[in-house]
């Protein structure tokens, strides 16, 4: 009884590193369009303090799009990063996927969401220009049975693709 427990507990802990992130399409919750916004801006992040990564993935395709930072600019983008509760649908089946997958060891894989927003908002002193946001999904799926395609579709990767076509998609409305 010990030795199948313990190879239970065995394949959820390799389950955890056999993840792989499917990317889903950014999706407004509110958009606003703006006449123009100057070139020059003052940039700053909230709520990236676990994500140093996409924080310079998202300055770097931010600057590309031709803004330029500038500390003394009276326009400021603040870019906010939010992790959301996630509500699953149906969450008895959720609960009988996570069940299913600890005592296969992960031959079932477990299904999971993360939901994150991100807000893009301009303002000039006071005066709000423009505030869009978004909401970022990722599905995640674990399981041994996943680990040939864990490097294709690594969650993090799926990640950082989702938070730079959030900055292409807000920025097509302008």
């Amino acid at each position: 009884m010990n030795r199948i427990l313990f190879l239970i507990l065995l394949g959820f802990l390799f389950n955890l590193v056999n993840c792989a992130g499917i990317y889903n399409e950014p999706v407004f919750i509110n958009k606003q369009k703006t006449n123009s916004i100057s070139k020059n801006i003052r940039l700053e992040f909230t709520g990236f303090y676990f994500y140093e990564k996409e924080l310079n993935l998202l300055k770097t395709e931010i600057l590309n799009s031709g803004l330029r930072e500038d500390s003394n600019s009276p326009v400021l983008l603040e870019v906010i990063l939010e992790e959301k509760e996630v509500t699953y649908k149906y969450r008895f089946l959720h609960s009988v996927n996570f069940i299913a997958s600890l005592f296969t060891a992960g031959i079932i894989p477990y299904y999971t969401i993360t939901k994150h927003q991100i807000t893009y908002r301009f303002s000039e002193g006071k005066k709000e220009l423009n505030n869009n946001r978004l909401e970022l999904e990722l599905d995640q799926l674990r399981g041994l049975s996943l680990l040939p395609i864990t490097p294709f579709f690594w969650p993090s990767s799926a990640f950082d693709k989702s938070i730079l076509d959030s900055w292409k998609k807000q920025g097509e409305i302008k």
